[in-house]
């Protein structure tokens, strides 16, 4: 070989060389920059963050919603996932799992060998780890590209977390069908049980929906999900999990599902809705969808269904008025019943919470507060005769209710319990209007009010909702506290650390004295004035309210540990309610009676005691009392079924009177 011919293949040679080693080190960078995006699961199992779905519960612990955004997802640990669920799926999905590196050839040929005699896709050659890579880290776009992409990542995975942990991400992950992600939220959601409980039948089932979710739906396709379900037990059968005896007993269950997705939807809805606002300010879409948080309400569901149940009893018609009621407990501001209207599915506006309506003479605490402030007494005397004077641009006339009263002098308080207006206007001029503002937005009214003398009488120019005036009636029964009401009792992260919680403070808003005087003449009002059909025997203070026409009508007002505030009418349009089953609504009328009914059985629902637990101590003045279920009165050892609920120290006296 001559020199010439030599020094053309060497360098021939070299360029090829060289060429190689330029690949070899892009390929090379190719891999680090695929094993960059990793996380090193042996070092730190929680290294792979997932959306999880966030989980609202009432005051008893029962699930109320889970709110997540594209997936409902609860995130478990390895060691919480049954054994028998793990085998399942290996069985069923990768029965080499245990054997190859994270890419099992033998299943890429037999797969590539039964696709090609059927001429189409029937078997799939990728792994319990490539699937995982997939949903972790590629788009699952299905290009020749993306499949090296995965096979790559997933050796590399495999380098890099034990089988177990890989396992444990894959079941975390995977879609179960039913909007069910990962094993947590599909045990909950086919069987009501939690991923730790799941039995070898459910987790067989479980395992078997993975391949494909809508065929195997068992709720739709039970045949299918059954056949799916005994397949996955004979292959668990014959590769050594399961004995022939446990294959047998658990072919033999039935399905047993338990779907609680529209059942935890459909309870208090308005509520859960109220709860999710309060939270959307607080913490963001984010966090509340994606956070895996758990939300722990104040909502009592005896106290709700006893508020859907009154409203129900009084005006049960679809052509009815729309009821509102809100219900605050006055020592915290907790929210435990909420009734925005007849229907949410039709209509998702809550009433209760963000409706703003004219209040009529509900709102004449409020005055009374201001000139009690001011050195008036409920001693002093007032003419009633019909009242005009100039506001503004115009003549403001005043006439009482259906000028019952049309001359004379009363004192306040008897002004106070039958609501004579013209004295009420002539005291709102004696006090000032900007007072009375002042005065119910420290006692829990966040409306924005005009300064205008009319608001003696609730002539609101844009309105105020149940809740502002159950929480600031509340304040009155709290000794002048006000506290700001919240459906929320606390928030955490799916390991329990605290997120957030309300303040529950409260601040002096008005004088204990003040306070003390508006509940004396109020509960005249209860006993003996407009709001007597509301009396449920027990001690109570309340106001009735009429709008002008029988447009709204209102009674607010605490008994035991709530403060309530009911509302009737028509949403739509200013509607008169002048023939409602051949009555004129008044605050005396219907919604006394709603108040009456709710708070017979409402008023008594204490704080159950098991909520008070861990670090938490019972607050000062607060005693644990074990009560009747039926009756909400103090137990007799003859009573079948008890409670132990909290309230204040001293407020249950009497004992059950029920015959059992």
């Amino acid at each position: 070989m001559n020199r010439q011919r030599l020094v053309r293949i060497l360098t021939w040679a070299s360029g090829v060389l060289a060429v190689v080693l330029v690949v070899l080190l892009a390929f090379a960078g190719y891999l680090w920059s695929l094993s960059t995006r990793l996380p090193d699961l042996a070092a730190d199992p929680d290294a792979i963050e997932m959306p999880e779905t966030s989980i609202v519960y009432a005051a008893d612990g029962t699930v109320l919603a889970e709110w997540f955004d594209a997936e409902d997802r609860t995130v478990v640990a390895d060691d919480v996932i049954p054994q028998t669920l793990k085998h399942a799926t290996v069985a069923i999905e990768d029965k080499r799992f245990y054997e190859h590196s994270g890419v099992d050839l033998r299943a890429i040929t037999r797969a590539l060998s039964v696709n090609s005699r059927a001429g189409e896709v029937r078997q799939g050659g990728s792994t319990i780890t490539q699937q995982t890579v997939k949903l972790l880290y590629t788009d699952g776009e299905r290009t020749l590209t993306r499949k090296i992409e995965e096979a790559l990542l997933a050796l590399s995975l495999e380098t890099r977390a034990e089988k177990d942990d890989v396992l444990g991400v894959y079941l975390n992950m995977a879609y179960f069908g039913r909007g069910a992600y990962g094993v947590e939220s599909a045990a909950q959601r086919f069987f009501g049980t939690t991923a730790a409980d799941l039995t070898l039948s459910q987790s067989a089932l479980l395992a078997g929906c993975i391949r494909s979710p809508t065929r195997y739906d068992p709720f739709v396709n039970p045949d299918d999900a059954l056949s799916r379900r005994n397949l996955v037990l004979r292959e668990m059968r014959d590769q050594g999990y399961i004995t022939s005896e446990e294959a047998a007993a658990a072919t033999a269950e039935p399905l047993g599902l338990k779907d609680t997705a529209e059942v935890a939807s459909r309870f208090a809805p308005y509520f859960v809705e109220y709860v999710r606002r309060e939270l959307l300010d607080t913490l963001g879409s984010e966090r509340l969808y994606r956070g895996g948080l758990r939300i722990y309400t104040t909502l009592d569901p005896t106290a709700q269904r006893a508020a859907e149940a009154a409203v129900a009893s009084v005006l049960p018609s679809p052509g009815d008025p729309e009821v509102a009621v809100a219900a605050v407990r006055w020592s915290d501001g907790a929210v435990v019943a909420i009734v925005g209207g007849r229907d949410f599915a039709a209509e998702q506006f809550d009433l209760a919470t963000q409706g703003r309506r004219q209040t009529g003479s509900a709102f004449k605490p409020f005055v009374l507060a201001a000139a009690l402030e001011q050195g008036y007494t409920l001693d002093s005397t007032w003419e009633a005769s019909p009242f005009e004077t100039q506001v503004k641009d115009e003549i403001w006339h005043v006439d009482n209710y259906e000028n019952s009263i049309t001359g004379g002098t009363y004192t306040l308080e008897t002004a106070t319990v039958w609501s004579i207006n013209a004295v009420y206007a002539r005291l709102i001029m004696a006090v000032g209007a900007d007072k009375v503002v002042d005065v119910a937005h420290r006692m829990g009214i966040t409306s924005d009010i005009d300064p205008d003398p009319a608001i003696a009488l609730g002539g609101l120019s844009r309105g105020v909702s149940p809740l502002e005036m159950a929480s600031a009636f509340g304040t009155i029964a709290n000794t002048g506290i006000a506290v700001a009401p919240s459906g929320v009792d606390r928030v955490t992260d799916a390991e329990g650390e605290l997120v957030y919680a309300p303040d529950r403070g409260g601040e002096q808003a008005i004088s204990q004295d003040v306070a003390s005087t508006l509940a004396g003449v109020l509960n005249r009002v209860y006993t003996q004035g407009t709001g007597q059909a509301a009396n449920i025997g027990s001690w109570g203070a309340v106001k009735t309210g009429t709008a002008q026409s029988w447009r709204d009508a209102w009674i607010v007002g605490y008994s035991g540990n709530l403060s309530t505030a009911v509302w009737i009418g028509y949403p739509d349009a200013q509607v008169a309610m002048d023939n409602v089953h051949g009555v004129r609504v008044t605050g005396g009328s219907f919604p006394a009676a709603v108040w009456k009914n709710f708070m017979a059985v409402a008023s008594m629902c204490g704080t159950p005691a098991a909520a008070v637990t861990g670090d938490e101590t019972l607050a000062s003045g607060e005693q644990i009392y074990t009560v009747c279920s039926e009756s909400y009165k103090i137990a007799r050892p003859d009573c079948p079924e008890t409670m132990e609920l909290v309230f204040p120290a001293g407020s249950l006296t009497e004992y059950c009177d029920l015959e059992h």
